[in-house]
């Protein structure tokens, strides 16, 4: 049973990175040739998802979609210093490890796209706690 799921989460996680990479690529494909083209927070999720360590970690990782939230900010730089023209998004992927009330782990997915040209700056992964985070970006639903 345990290697059925690993299995379909390994299938999950190829759709997703297929699905990401066929939006970004359709993007630049279809999108303006300036160097002033904008890249909207969604297309920032779905490059984030196009890494291959971040795709990893969330099929190993991420299971319930009622207790996860996609959050994007859009910054004046990463913390490694990269810039760009429109600023760039801080993506933030993450999910409670459980429904309960109380302050619980989160796994997070932390990436940096350049909001002019779709650049991935940089991409982590994480376990932490919840209160490393504004309360307003956990899900919260009702003890299990």
């Amino acid at each position: 049973m345990e290697n059925m799921d690993k299995g379909r989460s390994t299938i999950i996680a190829a759709i997703a990175v297929v699905l990401c990479v066929g939006v970004v690529g359709a993007y630049i494909l279809l999108g303006p040739d300036n160097g002033g083209t904008t890249i909207t927070s969604e297309q920032a999720i779905g490059i984030v998802m196009t890494d291959n360590n971040a795709s990893e970690y969330y099929a190993s990782n991420f299971r319930v979609p009622d207790w996860r939230v996609n959050a994007t900010t859009l910054v004046d730089s990463s913390p490694n210093g990269s810039t760009s023209e429109e600023g760039v998004w801080k993506v933030e992927i993450m999910e409670r490890t459980c429904a309960c009330s109380s302050v619980k782990p989160l796994n997070v997915i932390e990436g940096y796209v350049s909001a002019s040209d779709g650049e991935l700056f940089e991409v982590s992964t994480k376990y932490v706690s919840e209160s490393e985070y504004d309360k307003k970006t956990c899900s919260s639903t009702s003890c299990h």
